[in-house]
């Protein structure tokens, strides 16, 4: 459900009514029509917090390995590193670890503790009130306190940590790992100061006498983490909690559905193949166009299927139902519309008052349906809660019919700073040709709404991220160490993602422990990815010194049963940690150690994102299922078409036909032959090192007559024509990666980005294949 930018679009909508009729709506409800004010500007508020950053440099300079001597659980010794032992604990219970080297604490150092795939919480978690401006149509957030969910670090100090057990835990090994936290990264809008972010729990607050916190972007040490001390949990309240997070992720509709409604897009239409597709013509198939899977028994959980009742909503519909009798719902029934992750919820809408609508959720997005043998005669099909859908897209925004449009995509906006002026213009054609398996949801709010996430003529999407092993991910959607997490990107959403009210937190903490079993089925996952790829690359026959191994044979015994399969991947590993462990390992099994990797360092195909420019950076990745996510694109804009290209030295090296044929305009090449598997991204150009392109209009359809289709493509500067081909616009990444920089974040000089984005790749052609092999079992 996360990303670096969460490709859910839960907004509320831009209501295009006339001013007199807001109005009229404000003083029958007593609503706020205009902000109160502006959003915090981190690049004005924060300054550097000298004495907090000089303790950090002195916990870095000595950096022992942490060690763990004894246990206490209420103050009664339950483990001691003599006696061993599997400690029981009980959520609540307050534990105490003895030892050394456990470092300064998570503010000064950057440090997790796990028990199992459950992070303790280390931040307290916020939750503030939100109020909608209507004539903006923007939300923001005041200083009254609505909920809260304690942080359950209680102290630490190098020789003793105190922490009280999650109500979400269920046992696994308990593991402390520390990073120390060696410096800042350096300001590309100031250059020789620290880079300073807002804590991003509060950046939604509109008030003159908030005092808001900020950090520093932290570089940090390589991690270093204590032997794991297997522990027990007696929680009898776990599986349903369980049970009611996955209602929350397969059944809840975040009020998209409202909010869709509201700006006039007609899910009802779409899901009976009456919406029309005004770009390839004819009705439009929720299948073909952005992935939608319907909803068969024994493929999803019965919470995807059947009617589920919230007696409190996750989040309160922060818009009351002006125009219409009631108030906003804060309960209500859900129920199926025959396709995964689109459900239909009671709500009232501002205009058409008490009803249903389809919104979508978690499952969208991140639901991959697969198809596999489990073992001999024994085949599985089911949607991977977690694994990104390679197939979503954001062609649903393009469909309509004679009666409704997706508010926003046809409208009439200002163009930026470097293509300034005001046109009627047409959103659709770019918005169809968005890479599968990403999302860009900028796009669809309006130059100038109010928000700093409206449309910025930055074309950047943003990968659909795998989040089956989450949770022990601190710096969330590449914020900085202060957003807190998964947990923290799901109390104050931001516009687009979000602006629909918080999660409260008897919610949160339940899709938090069903986010917990999401890694259930990587076994299986790992050991078929594995075997496709064997069999794709005829290497299997070899590796596995047996003729004609099924699938459902190979997974039952599992890869490491495979004499020749096990030395392939050792040779791949002694790869990965010269070449990769300094940033994708861990002692969590996350194969991440979160660092923030400044932006002309680490690069990007197409323009960062808004969190990234934010940041000045992007988080080093984590790594789970990589068969699966590449096939929706891999880094965080999904360019690379597969993990071969990924780490192949010529990728990274400019002049060889690998890095011109990704990073270099020139012609089409043809087709890859490549299996049903192996290359899933761009499905439209689903060719090797092909450049991404997007369509000319030659002429306008009757549904957008008047409005400008090629002059939206071209106020996104790195969109060029070329020579050869009349009939595409073409993605210029030399032109970016030359210019980016004073247009879009303000630096006094382009930024200069590397040579290619990540540009990080094996040593030599000959450990290309042993390495892949390698990351395909993590």
């Amino acid at each position: 459900m996360t990303s670096e930018n969460h490709v859910l679009s839960r907004k509320w909508p831009v209501i295009t009514r006339q001013p007199a009729v807001l109005a009229l709506a404000a003083a029958l409800t007593g609503c706020i029509t205009e902000l109160p004010g502006e959003f915090p500007h981190q690049e004005e508020i924060c300054s550097t917090d000298s004495n907090r950053e000089a303790q950090r440099l002195a916990s870095a300079s000595e950096f022992p390995q942490p060690v763990i001597d004894q246990l206490m659980v209420n103050g009664e010794v339950r483990w001691t590193a003599t006696s061993g032992g599997t400690p029981l604990l009980t959520p609540g219970d307050i534990v105490t670890l003895s030892g050394s080297g456990l470092g300064a604490g998570t503010d000064i150092d950057f440090s997790k503790i796990m028990i199992g795939n459950t992070r303790i919480l280390e931040t307290d978690l916020v939750m503030y009130k939100q109020e909608l401006a209507i004539n903006d149509q923007v939300n923001f957030e005041t200083t009254e306190l609505v909920d809260q969910w304690p942080k359950d670090i209680l102290s630490w100090n190098n020789n003793e940590i105190r922490f009280r057990v999650p109500q979400h835990a269920s046992g696994g090994d308990l593991i402390v790992q520390v990073q120390k936290r060696t410096g800042a990264n350096e300001s590309l809008i100031h250059p020789g100061q620290p880079h300073n972010v807002i804590d991003a729990q509060t950046a939604r607050i509109i008030s003159d006498d908030f005092d808001h916190n900020c950090d520093v972007v932290s570089t940090l040490s390589d991690a270093k983490a204590t032997a794991p001390i297997s522990v027990s949990v007696n929680n009898p309240d776990f599986d349903a909690l369980v049970e009611k997070g996955r209602q929350a992720f397969w059944s809840y509709d975040y009020n998209i559905g409202v909010a869709h409604s509201v700006r006039s897009l007609n899910w009802d239409a779409i899901f009976s193949y009456k919406a029309d597709d005004p770009i390839a013509g004819g009705k439009a198939d929720p299948a073909k166009l952005f992935g939608a899977v319907k909803t068969v028994r024994g493929q999803v959980p019965d919470e995807a299927i059947d009617d589920v009742y919230f007696d409190s909503y996750p989040m309160a519909t922060p818009i009351p139902g002006f125009l219409a009798t009631g108030e906003a719902k804060f309960e209500g029934n859900t129920r199926d519309s025959g396709w995964v992750g689109y459900r239909y919820a009671e709500a009232v809408e501002p205009y058409k008052g008490a009803g249903e609508w389809i919104g979508f959720n978690c499952a969208s997005c991140h639901g991959y349906q697969v198809s596999y043998e489990k073992a001999p005669g024994e085949s599985v099909t089911k949607v991977i809660g977690g694994l990104p859908n390679p197939h979503w897209s954001m062609k649903w925004t393009v469909l309509q019919t004679l009666t409704d449009k997706f508010e926003g995509i046809y409208t009439s906006e200002e163009g930026p700073s470097w293509a300034s002026g005001k046109s009627d213009i047409a959103k659709d054609m770019l918005l169809y040709h968005m890479p599968a398996g990403a999302g860009e949801h900028n796009m669809v709010r309006v130059v100038g709404e109010g928000s700093h996430t409206d449309n910025d003529y930055q074309f950047s999407p943003i990968a659909i991220p795998n989040v089956t092993n989450y949770m022990a991910i601190r710096r969330s959607l590449s914020h900085t160490e202060s957003y807190v997490g998964f947990e923290g990107s799901y109390i104050h959403a931001e516009e687009p993602d979000g602006a629909q009210g918080n999660m409260t937190k008897e919610w949160l903490e339940a899709l938090t422990a069903y986010m917990t079993v999401l890694d259930q089925d990587d076994d299986d996952l790992r050991n078929v990815g594995l075997y496709r790829w064997l069999q794709y690359n005829g290497k299997l026959a070899a590796q596995t010194d047996t003729n004609g191994i099924s699938e459902g044979e190979f997974v039952s015994a599992g890869w490491q049963s495979f004499e020749g399969v096990a030395a392939a991947v050792a040779r791949g590993k002694a790869t990965f940690e010269r070449d990769c462990s300094s940033c994708h390992s861990d002692g969590l099994g996350a194969n991440t150690n979160e660092k923030m990797v400044r932006l002309d360092e680490v690069g990007r195909f197409f323009t960062p994102t808004i969190y990234q420019k934010e940041t000045e950076s992007v988080r080093a990745t984590f790594l789970r299922d990589m068969y699966w996510t590449q096939h929706r694109g891999l880094l965080s804009d999904g360019h690379v078409r597969n993990l071969e290209d990924l780490v192949n030295p010529d990728r990274c090296t400019p002049g060889s036909a690998l890095y011109n044929n990704y990073y270099t305009l020139h012609a089409p090449v043809r087709p890859d032959a490549g299996g049903p598997d192996h290359v899933l991204a761009y499905p439209d150009l689903n060719r090797k090192g092909d450049v991404f392109r997007v369509p000319k209009s030659k002429y306008l359809t009757k549904l957008d007559k008047g409005y400008k289709r090629n002059l939206f493509i071209t106020r996104h500067k790195y969109f060029v024509e070329v020579p050869w081909d009349k009939d595409h616009y073409y993605w210029d990444y030399q032109k970016m990666r030359a210019e980016y920089g004073p247009s879009e974040m303000g630096t006094a000089e382009p930024i200069g980005m590397p040579d290619a984005p990540h540009p990080w790749c094996s040593g030599s052609q000959a450990e290309v294949a042993d390495l892949v092999q390698y990351v395909l079992t993590l």
